[in-house]
Order: C-alpha cells, then structure tokens, then sequence
C-alpha cells in the first residue's frame, strides 16, 4: 500500500486505497470491473467468467492479460509471505500503520506474523523461518 501510495504521488494522482479490500473502483477507469475481478479471481468466484468478460469489454485484451498477470503476482507473493511466516519489518510496519489500520488490514491472518515479532526483525529470520519448514 506504501508503495502504491507513492508511486501514485509520482505521478501526481492520489491513490484511493479502499479499493485495494474490494471497497469502491480505486479512482480508475474501468476500476469498478477491475476490482470485481481481482476479487473473483482471489476468491476462484462461480462469477469469474462474467467479471473477466465485463473487463475484456472495458479495457480490452492486452489489458485483461495485465490484470490477470498482476492479481497471480500478488497472489503469489502474499500467499508465500503468509506461508513463510513473514513479518513486515520495522521500517515498512511503521510507514503503512494508518494505512492498515484504515483499510482494516491487520485483521486479515497473514497480519498475525507481524503482531508476534516484538521489536525489530533480526537479520536471517526469514531464513530460519523457512529452514524450519523443510525440517532444517
């Protein structure tokens, strides 16, 4: 969210995050469509196919492929970041705390990694989180 935030302000726009918890269409052209697609892909929703043919309709193939691209990469990240157990660290913590608690953020489970570190994250922890893992 630190980072959209920012880059949105790069650029001279202002972000509207509620829509990154399925709140709203983000300020964006076709962001209504975009957002109802991203959550019925997350969700694996019986509406997909209606939702990702109202997105084709609104912005096209090319940016369809995007759209799908990018709802996987996130998937993905937050799903092995959930999985791994890691924590946001100090610095990224401390920058998005309204932002979460705004948007409700850490009441989501991957937030429990983050409230059962105390202190600063110490350099290997990751690491170590994930040796343990695979019985290392």
């Amino acid at each position: 969210m630190v980072l959209l935030r920012a880059s949105s302000e790069a650029i001279g726009t202002e972000a509207n995050l509620d829509a990154t918890v399925g709140r709203g269409d983000g300020g964006i052209p076709a962001g209504a469509a975009l957002v109802a697609f991203a959550e019925a892909a997350t969700r694996g929703s019986a509406e997909l196919a209606d939702v990702r043919a109202e997105v084709l309709t609104a912005v096209g193939p090319e940016c369809l492929v995007e759209a799908a691209a990018t709802v996987g990469i996130f998937n993905g990240l937050v799903r092995s970041a959930d999985a791994t157990g890691i924590p946001l660290d100090g610095p990224m913590r401390d920058a998005s705390e309204e932002v979460r608690a705004s948007l409700g953020l850490d009441a989501f489970s991957g937030a429990a990694n983050t409230r059962a570190r105390t202190g600063p994250a110490r350099a290997g922890d990751a690491t170590q989180d994930v040796a343990r893992l695979f019985g290392e």
